[in-house]
């Protein structure tokens, strides 16, 4: 076939990619991905129809990235995958179909890997909820794609969008129940640096509520010229 009309991140596998580190990862474990956000001035969450398959699911680590919702490219980025990375699928937000389901998920847990985020659409929740594999997507529908799906225009460790995000492999993926936000690689370290201090705070000031604290804001609000009656 000849590849030089495919866009230059497809029909790409790329065996070695970089990583956050270890010990920066495991940092990451203790956060939550609100004040991440927070963190890196409200950029690279993914758009809100991404959450999790059920409440309480939540997956950190590396993100190996498949771009487009084909089995077999699918497939290969997984057995790239290292213990603790986070399967990334670029399915291109489509509803009608699902790319992911608890067969993969059973043999994803094998290899001790931390979870999926898919842009579409899963099957077999029951099956993937009894495993409390940590999937995020946009729902569920029994009807899977009938493969090879659009394979030709897949790639494997290249950068992609999802939820609006782009994301490049090796980038650290925080998914719970507020959503998926994304931190690039580069960054990692210093995100973390600005957001252990904050919860360190945060969690000393909410433990110490005994009793209810005011916001006191009604001289703020008088000044943008609201009137108390």
């Amino acid at each position: 076939m000849d590849t030089t009309e495919a866009h230059r991140h497809q029909r790409r596998v790329v065996t070695r990619i970089p990583r956050v580190v270890p010990d920066v990862v495991k940092r990451f474990q203790g956060f939550y991905s609100a004040i991440v956000l927070d963190a890196m001035g409200k950029h690279n969450t993914a758009d809100v129809g991404l959450g999790p398959l059920s409440p309480g699911m939540r997956a950190v680590g590396t993100a190996v990235t498949s771009l487009g919702p084909d089995l077999t490219v699918r497939r290969m980025a997984i057995d790239l995958a290292e213990p603790g990375d986070v399967l990334v699928v670029a399915a291109g937000g489509v509803r009608d179909y699902a790319c992911f389901g608890d067969g993969t998920a059973s043999r994803m847990l094998t290899k001790d890997l931390a979870g999926a985020v898919v842009d579409g659409c899963v099957r077999d929740a029951a099956g993937l909820r009894a495993l409390g594999f940590p999937t995020f997507c946009r729902g569920v529908t029994a009807r899977n794609y009938h493969y090879p799906a659009a394979g030709d225009h897949g790639g494997v460790n290249v950068p992609v969008v999802v939820g609006g995000v782009l994301v490049e492999p090796g980038d650290l993926v925080i998914a719970d129940d507020d959503g998926v936000v994304f931190v690039p690689r580069a960054l990692a370290a210093a995100v973390a640096d600005i957001v252990e201090p904050k919860l360190a705070a945060e969690r000393r000031l909410r433990g110490s509520w005994t009793e209810y604290p005011p916001f006191d804001v009604a001289g703020e609000l008088r000044e943008r010229g609201y009137v108390f009656e």
